[in-house]
C-alpha cells in the first residue's frame, strides 16, 4: 500500500492510546471520523464554502489598517466562511498574522465552527514578505543533495506555519526539457529519478516523516499533474503531445515517489493532452492518480483552471459545465482569483446535475486535511514568535549552504580558478547582472539579499579594491516576476557608453568577473499577453556577447557568471571564456557564495541537471534519449550538448576505478551490488557526486539508451580514496510496458558510474527467465 495511507494508520493509532472514557461513549479522534461527524452537521451551502479558494483580493475591502477582518461585511459576502485563501505575499509580516487570527475569528463565531485553510507558495522558500529565499528550484536540483533540500523545505514549513499557512503549493514535479518554457526555473531536472529524489526530499521537509504533519509543518502540494515541462513551442499552458507510454515511464516517477512519501495534495497542469485539458482527463485523474499511483489525499485546482476549461479550451460551454467536469474527475477545491466554476455548484446540485454525494467526498477530504493539519485546535498565531524564526541567523546559514553546492563550475582553463588573494590588487565585477539580487519566480518582492557585487566586495575588504561597470543593460525596466508590460532595450548610443566604461574599468584590474545571463522579466510564468515570459530562442539577450569579446580583448583573466531560469546557449562564451560558473539564481546568500567560490573558500561541487544545449535547433536535448534519436546534424554543432547531464567541475581532480559487481545472474526479485572506488586525485579537499546509470539492453518497448537510477555525494580529502557501494533493487529495474503494466523483463542490464552522463565506466548483469 502506498504511505499516504499511513495517515489511515496513524489515525487509528490516535484512536487506540486514548482509549474510551467511562461513559463508554466511543471517543472520535480519527481525523476522518471527526471530519465525518462534522459533514453530517453541515448544511449543502456550508459544504459548498469549503470547496472554493479566493486570494486575498476578496476581502481585502474588509481589511482594516490593523489588520482586522470587518464582520458585518464578511457576514454579508462569506455568511458560511471562508474555506481557504491565500494572503498577499507583500502584506508586512506582523499585519499577514493579524489578517490571518482576525479571519480564525471570524469563521468561529459562525453556526458551524470550521477554521479556514490558509495557504501559500513554497518553491524555494515561503513567498512572504521578509522570509529566507533559497536557490531557485532548478539550482538546488544542481546541489545533489536531498539531505540539503529535506532540511531547506522544512525550514520553509517553518516560516510558513510561523504564519498560520498550512498548505503549500510546492514541490514542482514537473521535467524541466523545454528550456524556452518559462517556468524551466522550477523544476528541480530534466531527469524523472532525479527530480524524484527532490521531491521526495521535499514533500518529507514539508510534512515530516511519518505522514501527520504537526504545529511547524504543512500540507505539501505536488504540481503540476502532469506533463507540464514539455509544452509544444515551450509556450505556457500550451498542449503536450506525450504517449502514455512516455508520460508513464518518465513524468509519473516523480509524482508516484513523492506520494509514496505521503503527499497530502496533488494539483493538476492547465495543459491538455492527447486533446483534453488535464482537470478533464478521467484517465489521467482517476485511473492513474487515484488508481495506479493510489493518491487518495486532497486535488486542488490550479488558479481558475477550470475556468479555463470555458475560456481558453472551449472544451466546456459554460462554467457551469466546467463544474460538473470538475465534480467528475475529483477536483475538490476550485482555487479562483475571486470567482470560479464551483460558485455554480449549488444550483447544479438543486437541478440534480451534481449530487450531494460527490460533493460529501469532497469536503470530507477537504475536512480530514483541516483536521490532519490540527487547525481545528490552533491557537492564535504569535506574531514575535514568527518574527523570531522568519529569515533566522540558522536559516540564513541554510541558504549561503544551499546557494554554494547549487553552483555549477563548467569550465576553468588554466586553472583561472580560484582568484588568487595574495597576489591580486584589483578585481572588476562587471556586467548587467552584476548588481542587484535575482531570484526567479514565486518569490516576494521587493527582493533583499547578496548580490555579486556586494559578495565581492565583503570579500574583498582588507585583501583587494573592487571596480563596478555595468557593461550593458538587458532592458531599462527593473526585472520583475509580478510587474506586467514588456521589457524596453537600451538605445545603442548609451549601450556604447557602458562598453566603453567596462573595458576601462578592466583595464585597471587583474582579473574580470562578467555577470550575465537573463532576468526574471525574460524567463517567468506567461500567465497572459502582457506577462510573457517563453522565448524563441535560447541565446545572450541584448549586447551580453558584445560585452564579452570587447573584455577579452583586454587580456585579463574572465570568469563568467552565467544567471538565468532556464539554460542558455552560449557558445562564443564558453569556447572563448577560460572559466564558467553555472549560476541560475542562487538565493539571497548567492553573492556571499559565488564570492567563496571565486575566491578558493568554498570548492566547487554543484552538477548540472539539466543538459545545456548548443540552440534551439538540438531540443529536445535530454540525456535520456531513445536510441533512434541518434542522427547528427548537418554543419559543425554535431549531435553534443554544450555541456551535459550531470557534468560539475571541481578544484580538485577525481578518477574512477573499475566498477566490481557481486553477481551477474539473478532473479528477477533479486538485488545487485556494484561497487566503485573513487580517489581524490588532486591537491585540494571536495565533494563528488558519484552517479549511477541503467540501460535495459534489450526490451519489449523500447527503453532510454540510459536512465540515472542512483547517485551519491561524498567527501575526499587529497589522496583520500573511498569504494561506493550501489544496491540495484528490483524496482530500478523495471518499467511500464506497451500495456502500462510494471514490469522487469529478463534479459541484459548495463550499469554504468561515473562523473555525469558522458564519462562513465561500465559492467552488464542479466535478469534470468522464471
Amino acid at each position: 500500500m502506498k504511505k499516504f495511507l499511513s495517515i489511515l494508520v496513524f489515525s487509528f493509532f490516535l484512536l487506540g492510546v486514548s482509549g474510551q472514557p467511562a461513559s463508554n461513549k466511543p471517543v472520535v479522534n480519527l481525523p476522518a471520523e471527526r471530519a465525518a461527524l462534522l459533514l453530517s452537521k453541515m448544511s449543502l451551502s456550508e459544504k459548498i464554502a469549503q470547496m472554493k479558494n479566493y486570494s486575498y483580493e476578496v476581502i481585502r475591502p474588509y481589511v482594516n489598517e490593523k489588520g482586522e477582518v470587518n464582520t458585518d461585511s464578511l457576514k454579508k459576502y462569506f455568511p458560511y466562511g471562508v474555506g481557504n485563501i491565500g494572503l498577499a505575499f507583500r502584506l508586512e509580516p506582523v499585519f499577514y498574522v493579524s489578517v490571518v487570527n482576525s479571519l480564525r475569528k471570524y469563521n468561529k463565531s459562525l453556526k458551524v465552527n470550521i477554521p479556514p485553510l490558509f495557504i501559500g507558495e513554497g518553491l524555494h522558500g515561503f513567498m512572504a514578505n521578509g522570509a529566507t529565499v533559497f536557490p531557485q528550484a532548478n539550482a538546488l536540483g544542481c546541489t545533489w543533495d536531498p539531505d540539503l533540500l529535506e532540511r531547506i523545505y522544512t525550514v520553509t514549513a517553518l516560516e510558513a506555519s510561523a504564519r498560520g499557512v498550512k498548505q503549500l503549493f510546492s514541490p514542482v514535479l514537473d521535467l524541466a526539457r523545454e528550456p524556452r518554457f518559462g517556468r524551466s526555473e522550477e523544476m528541480y531536472s530534466e531527469d524523472a529519478y532525479l527530480a524524484a529524489i527532490c521531491g521526495q526530499a521535499a514533500v518529507w521537509g514539508f510534512q515530516g516523516r511519518n505522514g501527520m504533519p504537526d504545529a511547524n509543518h504543512v500540507a505539501a502540494t505536488l504540481k503540476h499533474f502532469m506533463g507540464h515541462g514539455q509544452p509544444e513551442g515551450g509556450r505556457n499552458v500550451a498542449p503536450v503531445s506525450l504517449s502514455p507510454y512516455d508520460l508513464m515511464n518518465s513524468h509519473a516517477l516523480p509524482f508516484e515517489k513523492a506520494i509514496q512519501a505521503g503527499a497530502l495534495s496533488v494539483m493538476p497542469s492547465y495543459n491538455e493532452i492527447n486533446g483534453l485539458p488535464n482537470h478533464a482527463n478521467q484517465w489521467l485523474m482517476k485511473d492513474i492518480l487515484r488508481g495506479k499511483l493510489g493518491f487518495s489525499g486532497l486535488i486542488t485546482a490550479d488558479q481558475d483552471a477550470l475556468r479555463e476549461m470555458y475560456k481558453t479550451h472551449n472544451s466546456v460551454s459554460s462554467l457551469a459545465e466546467a463544474a460538473m467536469v470538475g465534480m467528475s474527475t475529483g477536483v475538490d477545491i476550485d482555487l479562483r482569483y475571486t470567482t470560479g466554476a464551483y460558485d455554480e455548484l449549488e444550483g447544479l446540485v438543486k437541478s440534480g446535475h451534481v449530487s450531494e454525494k460527490a460533493i460529501d467526498k469532497a469536503v470530507l477530504r477537504i475536512l480530514t486535511l483541516k483536521y490532519i493539519l490540527g487547525l481545528f485546535d490552533a491557537k492564535d498565531v504569535n506574531p514575535k514568535e514568527m518574527l523570531k524564526v522568519t529569515n533566522s541567523a540558522s536559516h540564513k546559514a541554510l541558504a549561503l549552504e544551499a546557494a554554494q553546492k547549487s553552483l555549477v563550475l563548467l569550465k576553468n582553463q588554466g586553472n583561472t580558478l580560484p582568484f588568487d588573494t595574495a597576489t591580486l590588487k584589483t578585481v572588476a565585477v562587471i556586467g548587467p547582472l552584476a548588481k542587484g539580487v535575482h531570484f526567479g519566480g514565486y518569490t516576494a518582492e521587493p527582493r533583499h539579499g547578496v548580490d555579486v557585487l556586494d559578495g565581492i566586495r565583503n570579500f574583498a575588504k582588507g585583501r583587494f579594491d573592487v571596480l563596478y561597470a555595468e557593461g550593458c543593460k538587458i532592458a531599462l525596466e527593473e526585472s520583475s516576476f509580478w510587474n506586467d508590460g514588456g521589457q524596453t532595450p537600451n538605445n545603442e548610443a548609451d549601450e556604447a557608453r557602458l562598453m566603453k566604461e567596462a573595458v576601462e574599468v578592466a583595464g585597471k584590474s587583474d582579473v574580470v568577473v562578467l555577470a550575465l545571463g537573463e532576468t526574471v522579466a525574460f524567463s517567468r510564468e506567461a500567465w497572459g499577453e502582457e506577462h510573457l515570459g517563453d522565448r524563441e530562442n535560447l541565446d545572450l539577450i541584448g549586447n551580453q556577447n558584445k560585452l564579452v569579446t570587447a573584455i577579452l580583448k583586454t587580456g585579463k583573466p574572465v570568469v563568467v557568471l552565467m544567471f538565468g531560469g532556464r539554460v542558455l546557449s552560449f557558445n562564443d562564451v564558453a569556447e572563448n571564456v577560460p572559466a564558467i560558473v553555472q549560476v541560475f539564481y542562487p538565493g539571497q546568500e548567492g553573492g556571499t557564495a559565488i564570492a567563496d567560490v571565486l575566491f578558493g573558500k568554498v570548492n566547487p561541487s554543484g552538477k548540472l541537471a539539466v543538459t545545456i544545449p548548443k540552440s534551439v535547433g538540438q531540443l529536445p536535448c535530454f540525456y535520456s534519449r531513445k536510441p533512434s534519436r541518434m542522427r547528427s546534424y548537418i554543419g559543425f554543432a554535431g549531435s553534443k550538448p554544450l555541456f551535459p547531464f550531470g557534468f560539475g567541475l571541481s578544484y580538485t581532480s577525481f578518477s574512477y576505478s573499475e566498477i566490481s559487481i557481486d553477481k551477474t545472474k539473478i532473479a528477477k526479485t533479486d538485488s545487485v551490488k556494484v561497487s566503485v572506488k573513487v580517489s581524490n586525485t588532486g591537491q585540494k579537499a571536495g565533494d563528488e557526486v558519484v552517479q549511477l546509470y541503467i540501460r535495459d539492453k534489450v526490451s519489449s518497448a523500447v527503453r532510454p539508451v540510459m536512465e540515472l537510477k542512483d547517485f551519491t555525494r561524498i567527501y575526499l580529502e587529497p589522496a583520500q580514496s573511498k569504494t561506493v557501494t550501489f544496491v540495484i533493487t528490483p524496482d530500478k529495474l523495471e518499467y511500464y510496458n506497451a500495456n502500462l503494466d510494471k514490469v522487469i523483463e529478463p534479459g541484459a542490464f548495463e550499469v554504468m558510474i561515473g562523473s555525469n552522463s558522458e564519462e562513465l565506466k561500465g559492467i552488464s548483469f542479466e535478469v534470468m527467465a522464471p
